[in-house]
């Protein structure tokens, strides 16, 4: 790859211990949702395309109770319809070739403080281990030992990911994200990513100026896809 780009000073994922609290509600105007009065728990901002925000409500009737618990992913820039059903398409693709390694999620176009945008409506997903975070190497190694099932879906996952590279398609999943792929607290393996979770290698070639964010994004995406293959190899080992 041209350019020079150095990954390794990219910044590691970190452990999950804890839901990051923030504000009440959501900040902005959503036109397919009463922002107002829907509370809301800001739970993550890592991501370089939206916030991520949960709402849960609880209603007792009787001794029965009854709620709702979903996630809210807001997109920060507007886009256009075409936009949408890329994005729409690409996690379809995801979901298809993964299975419940991806949560169930529902695209809406929709506006947003009166701009067209998009919100994705999520399966709440609890994150606890960051696979993908070298600093944890012994201990993912040990994980995946003790968690046959989340060894299958890594397995699974790597797989996928390496056909979309390699074979022809010129599609790298977006490992570049912090907090991408985790162990669930049921010691599950989730890809949480929801927007443009691929990208898209010949644009490297296409565009007539370099683009250094992007080459460092793939970069990255592969340099982390490759320790996941390191850490699953040693899993394997007796």
């Amino acid at each position: 790859m041209s350019g020079g780009s150095d990954c390794e000073n990219g910044a590691p994922p970190r452990l999950i211990t804890r839901l990051e609290q923030g504000a009440s509600r959501l900040p902005v105007e959503i036109a397919c949702f009463d922002t107002v009065n829907m509370p809301a728990t800001l739970i993550s901002t890592t991501g370089y395309h939206c916030d991520v925000w949960r709402i849960i409500r609880r209603r007792a009737a009787g001794r029965q109770s009854a709620g709702i618990d979903f996630v809210v992913k807001r997109h920060l820039q507007p886009c256009t319809l075409r936009e949408f059903e890329i994005m729409q398409r690409e996690y379809q693709l995801l979901s298809v070739a993964l299975g419940n390694i991806v949560p169930k999620a529902w695209f809406v176009a929709t506006r947003v403080s009166g701009e067209l945008n998009c919100v994705v409506i999520a399966e709440p997903v609890n994150p606890w281990f960051n696979l993908a975070n070298p600093a944890y190497e012994e201990e993912g190694i040990e994980l995946l030992r003790r968690h046959r099932r989340a060894q299958d879906q890594l397995r699974r996952f790597l797989a996928a990911a390496r056909t979309w590279d390699e074979l022809g398609e010129g599609r790298v999943i977006d490992l570049w994200g912090l907090d991408n792929l985790v162990l669930d607290v049921n010691r599950q393996v989730r890809y949480i990513d929801s927007f443009r979770v691929f990208f898209h290698t010949d644009m490297l070639h296409i565009l007539d100026e370099a683009d250094p964010e992007l080459e460092e994004r793939i970069c990255m995406s592969r340099q982390r896809r490759a320790f996941l293959q390191h850490i699953l190899s040693l899993s394997e080992q007796n």
